[in-house]
């Protein structure tokens, strides 16, 4: 069965809590009467960064999955702006003085801004103070009038953000940062490195990144399934495999809604303020680097296909658009280098 990037699509939750890992598989009796046993497999399951995470784990070093969710919880500590002494929620709460930060911190909005440059602004960190306008998951369904939305559209900038070569973050007064559309890239690379040098294989998806690194029992390819925009939760319009990488896939149909008659959802335009109205449904990028695609596939919704196409040469990347009436683009070659199925 296909794993569904973007699209078994694990989104938000109220707050972080593990829940312990499923038992490793026994042998089955078949193996057993010929002397083989099955590999052993462990899974678990657990809450950060308001998104469900999952990982598989073969042949893992014991404490491996423990040791999974605790740099899960750091990350949670380090990197969520609700959390409070987190580092981003002491940049936000700065007024403009400097802050030391963690490195990891450091180097996360160090590419953010390297992505946001190449990509125009189209990928923005700062964007947080017209995010706060809006409410795509509380049941509010908050719209911002137009006089909020232009009043916050001049904190927007990216480049108005300072990294010291102190390991220091400066932000602008009235300026705030969110790191929501590439920390989860970011961890889902760390948790993937952890599983290199100690389990055979590992599938890991953290909302819509998902990482497969090693290789599975039979030494098979992993099937990831990106979900069909135009479909049902689950259901796949195209199936990938892959050996070793990140497949992340940023959408529009997951947290939006419909009122007084207007359409809207949660990836934000910078220029606008309002939800980005491209061509695009969504966007899956395939890399070694969760982090990367993460940040540009956002970046994609919000340029449209024909910038997206542009925006994916310029970096080397794969990848797979879909358009809100169902049109198919993809980067040279993309379709034979990960065996592409199509559903439909």
């Amino acid at each position: 069965m296909a794993l569904l990037c973007a699209g078994v699509l694990l989104t938000g939750c109220a707050s972080a809590r593990e829940i312990p890992a499923q038992p490793a598989a026994s042998p089955t009796a078949a193996a057993a009467a010929q002397g083989t046993e099955t590999p052993r497999r462990v899974s678990g399951f657990g809450l950060y960064f308001d998104t469900a995470v999952t990982v598989t784990l073969y042949e893992p070093e014991d404490g491996l999955l423990d040791d999974i969710w605790a740099a899960c919880a750091r990350y949670e500590q380090l990197l969520s702006k609700t959390v409070a002494g987190s580092d981003v929620d002491r940049i936000n709460r700065a007024g403009g003085e400097r802050v030391q930060v963690d490195p990891e911190t450091w180097d996360i909005l160090q590419r953010a801004g390297e992505i946001s440059r190449v990509s125009g602004g189209a990928f923005s960190v700062s964007i947080a103070p017209l995010t706060a306008l809006w409410d795509f998951t509380g049941g509010t369904e908050r719209v911002p009038t137009e006089e909020e939305r232009l009043e916050a559209l001049p904190l927007v900038n990216d480049a108005a953000i300072v990294l010291g070569e102190d390991g220091t973050v400066t932000l602008p007064a009235g300026m705030s940062i969110d790191l929501g559309g590439i920390a989860k890239g970011y961890i889902a690379d760390r948790i993937a490195a952890m599983c290199r040098t100690r389990c055979q294989g590992a599938v890991i998806s953290l909302g819509g990144n998902t990482y497969v690194t090693g290789e599975k029992p039979d030494g098979s390819a992993y099937r990831v399934g990106v979900q069909d925009p135009q479909d049902s939760r689950g259901a796949a319009v195209a199936v990938l495999s892959l050996r070793d990488g990140s497949v992340v896939t940023s959408g529009i149909y997951e947290r939006c809604f419909e009122k007084d008659g207007v359409w809207y959802h949660h990836i934000l335009d910078p220029e606008t303020g309002s939800s980005a109205m491209t061509d695009l449904a969504s966007a899956t990028v395939v890399t070694e680097s969760s982090m990367t695609a993460d940040a540009v596939a956002t970046a994609c919704i919000v340029l449209g296909s024909e910038g997206a196409l542009r925006l994916l040469g310029e970096l080397g990347l794969d990848g797979l658009l879909i358009g809100r009436d169902g049109t198919l683009w993809q980067t040279e070659g993309f379709g034979d280098k990960y065996g592409m199925v199509l559903t439909r």
